[in-house]
């Protein structure tokens, strides 16, 4: 989509500070001072695209949006996301353009980043590049966010800083996610990344770190965990083992959302299909989860560790592959090993094998057997008479999907 332009006419100071202004629709030039240019900068409307990005009735910023307009905001982010990655700025400004207007913080600063220094032919725009940079650094936002716009408004004249913070304060007043019920969220313990949703989204509402609470009220596991490295009760192996079948079925049926807390119990006791199935639903965002980079390649990495299915190696090089930059491959060997060190299987008295190589079948579908060590002993009920010893079964079979299946969108 071609990108418009529209400029104005600044005093002596402004003009050497600022340069021309590039929007969406024409606005007749005019002479202003600095407070009428920060009064402009306030009041900034885009116009609507040809083939509008965003088709779903806008709702007044304080008001519910609906459930399609979430959903094509989330898309447009996404898809401005990647042609911003892609190094496509001009293609990226219309989509992360409507994101940015709905308080979407990263979508801001990639936004001011392309207006700032005209990337990809986009005609820069000082004014503006000032104005989405400074929204995306107001609490709670990334620390690299900030050093950005901290760098920005160094390189400004002195004299001139006060009148860009007026800018800022123009955007934020119009822009703020506050003002669009969109509530911003930092995550990731070795690498710092923001997350901001609707308040209105009840599907993703509920931060990474409460993503248990989600589906299951009731705890997944009810009798007491063993401690580290001890040999579990029966009770506790029936209820891993349930839980484990359990998010499987859900995750074949691709019920993702109510899968993640059952696959999260059999994951955090070294179950390798249970961490890679995690891994997926968080890696994609299947089912309304909110993606956690940081906790998806984590749980892939313990899951690929040796003894596993080469399916699961391989979606684990996929997927470092595919992460972004930030993402360096120190940042993500520090994650795998906090995960290795304390989910891996061998941490739990769990023992996993794969089969055999089957070459007629695809390697996506080879299998990795997982069972606790201490099953045989610990899940036998053994009765002793003076003529006779008598046994019965007391945990479950482990049941369910063996096999993980992942696309790449």
């Amino acid at each position: 989509m071609a990108v418009g332009s529209r400029s104005t006419m600044l005093t002596a100071l402004d003009a050497e500070c600022f340069h021309a202004f590039a929007f969406r629709w024409n606005v007749p030039m005019v002479s202003a001072r600095v407070g009428a240019a920060l009064a402009f900068a306030a009041s900034l409307a885009f116009g609507q695209e040809p083939d509008p990005v965003v088709r779903a009735a806008a709702p007044e910023p304080v008001d519910a949006p609906s459930d399609d307009f979430i959903a094509a905001i989330y898309d447009a982010a996404e898809r401005g996301g990647r042609l911003y990655d892609a190094g496509q700025y001009a293609e990226a400004v219309p989509y992360l353009t409507v994101a940015a207007e709905r308080g979407l913080k990263v979508p801001q600063a990639s936004l001011g980043d392309i207006l700032l220094n005209g990337r990809g032919g986009v005609p820069r725009d000082t004014e503006a590049g000032i104005g989405w940079l400074g929204v995306a650094a107001e609490p709670e936002t990334l620390s690299r966010i900030e050093t950005y716009f901290d760098r920005a408004m160094a390189q400004l004249p002195p004299d001139y800083r006060p009148t860009a913070s007026r800018i800022v304060d123009g955007y934020a007043a119009l822009y703020s996610n506050h003002r669009h019920r969109v509530a911003c969220r930092l995550y990731g313990d070795v690498v710092e990344d923001l997350r901001c949703l609707f308040i209105d989204d009840q599907g993703d509402a509920t931060g990474a770190g409460d993503i248990e609470e989600m589906v299951v009220t009731a705890p997944v596991i009810t009798v007491p965990g063993p401690e580290f490295g001890q040999m579990p009760s029966g009770q506790f192996i029936s209820q891993v083992y349930n839980a484990y079948s359990q998010g499987a079925d859900l995750y074949k049926d691709k019920r993702y959302k109510e899968a993640l807390p059952y696959l999260l119990a059999a994951a955090k006791r070294g179950f390798k299909w249970a961490q890679a199935s995690a891994a997926d639903i968080y890696l994609h965002g299947r089912g309304g989860v909110p993606v956690d980079l940081e906790a998806g390649i984590g749980w892939l990495g313990v899951a690929a560790e040796p003894r596993t299915a080469y399916s699961i190696v391989e979606f684990y090089e996929e997927s470092r592959a595919l992460l972004p930059t930030r993402y360096t491959p120190e940042a993500v060997e520090e994650i795998v090993a906090t995960y290795r060190a304390e989910y891996a299987n061998a941490q739990h008295r769990v023992a996993c094998r794969s089969d055999a190589f089957d070459p007629s079948s695809s390697i996506r579908i080879k299998s990795v057997r997982c069972h606790f060590i201490d099953m045989v002993t610990q899940c036998r009920y053994v009765e002793l008479t003076p003529s006779r010893v008598t046994w019965e079964w007391e945990c479950p079979p482990l049941r369910g999907a063996r096999s993980i299946v992942h696309t790449h969108q």
